[in-house]
């Protein structure tokens, strides 16, 4: 069991750096999907998104759960997948104005759909069949250190996502831009700071 624990914690590390990618350079830097109106909705979502990953992150792969834990960490699942299935929905009215997602974005919205599901298949068959009664154990031991450094870090980066789309929701936020962080600097050196 110990080998799905780690193929788990090595497809949801890939997840987290698929998704700071498309959140960073997509999301934030290149498609400024917090300061279009039509895409507010999709902004929420992702920063619901983040929110719920942290007690997935925590239920999930942090301690290894049982009983009523392990359930929680399922419908952890759920919500975080039912958020993501309306997202998917969401996209067609707010990339409407750029053109819809471009094919590099899908790929990594694929790609990043792929590792999530694959790190959750892989830590649910690792749990022996008496973790599911909800009369077991709500801990039933650890999966290591180095486990729980890798939930930390998956808690704590999902909770500083959510909290950044919160303040991006705030417009006065949203409208600092590159540029104006480059003419306080005196920076010329990127390319959006030339414009």
């Amino acid at each position: 069991m110990e080998h799905l624990i780690t193929l788990s914690l090595i497809f949801l590390n890939l997840f987290m750096i698929v998704g700071a990618v498309d959140l960073f350079y997509f999301h934030i830097w290149k498609y400024k999907l917090h300061t279009r109106s039509e895409s507010r909705y999709e902004h929420k979502l992702h920063m619901a998104f983040a929110f719920i990953m942290v007690p997935l992150a925590y239920f999930l792969y942090y301690q290894n759960s049982g009983g009523w834990a392990l359930w929680a960490g399922v419908f952890s699942v759920a919500v975080a997948l039912g958020t993501e299935m309306l997202d998917l929905f969401s996209e067609s009215d707010s990339r409407a104005s750029i053109g819809g997602l471009t094919t590099a974005e899908y790929s990594l919205h694929v790609a990043a759909t792929i590792l999530k599901v694959a790190s959750f298949t892989f830590i649910f068959a690792a749990k022996p069949i008496a973790a599911w009664d909800l009369a077991s154990p709500a801990v039933l031991g650890g999966y290591g250190w180095m486990a729980e450094m890798m939930a930390l870090q998956v808690m704590i980066g999902s909770f500083i996502v959510g909290l950044l789309h919160l303040a991006l929701l705030n417009r006065r936020v949203a409208s600092i831009g590159c540029q104006t962080i480059c003419d306080v600097a005196g920076c010329t050196r990127f390319a959006c700071c030339k414009g």
